[in-house]
């Protein structure tokens, strides 16, 4: 019995040093990466204006999308404003923080950055809605075009890549999802691991059906 309380104190000596030393650790490296967040906020800010003119803008030349084809109030919609996006310019700036478009362009630019960004967001959501409404009103290879166009602009919508693939297997192209794969692969988003791991069950089960 005498040894109890001696005991316990130590215990508790221990365990409290034990916390003490965790939290000046969890405050050091809190108070590093602080630090090294304003270093990198201040290097942005003091970035020289950038030329943006030549920068990987999403281009239509070329492209063919199914315009005009068929009566939807929906459809209609979709094409109007992808019509209307067709002459801003549009970036993909899918993964890049502010801090890192002002070290990259030079904060002057930032503004004009985000809205190019932001027509990029609006289009590939427009051109997954898009292709879905095709899909339910059976057109499949017509939003084929307009889902495979969106992914060839680096579109991170998963819901994209999963119709897409869920086509090509129902039109008897399963050989066009590895390329999709290459696609997903590339992306700098969050959404790059949960597509592949999608794309790749995907395959594996049509695999075991054949």
């Amino acid at each position: 019995m005498g040894m109890g309380l001696p005991l316990i104190l130590g215990w508790t000596f221990i365990f409290m040093a034990v916390v003490t030393y965790k939290r000046h650790r969890a405050d050091r490296i809190n108070e590093n990466a602080e630090r090294s967040f304003w270093d990198r906020e201040n290097n942005a800010n003091a970035t020289r204006k950038q030329d943006i003119s030549n920068l990987d803008y999403v281009d239509f030349t070329g492209v063919s999308l199914p315009f005009a084809l068929f009566s939807d109030e929906l459809l209609n919609q979709c094409e109007s404003q992808v019509l209307e996006l067709k002459d801003e310019k549009i970036l993909n700036l899918t993964g890049l923080s502010n801090t890192d478009l002002k070290l990259a362009y030079g904060p002057a630019n930032l503004p004009q950055l985000t809205q190019y960004d932001q027509n990029f967001t609006l289009l590939v959501r427009t051109l997954n809605t898009w292709g879905h409404r095709l899909a339910e009103l059976s057109h499949p290879r017509e939003a084929i075009s307009v889902l495979s166009f969106s992914v060839s602009i680096g579109s991170d919508i998963k819901a994209t890549y999963q119709l897409l693939a869920e086509l090509y297997l129902q039109e008897g192209e399963p050989d066009k999802i590895p390329p999709l794969k290459t696609n997903a692969a590339q992306l700098n988003s969050l959404m790059k691991d949960p597509i592949l791991t999608m794309l790749d069950k995907m395959v594996s089960s049509d695999s075991e059906t054949d």
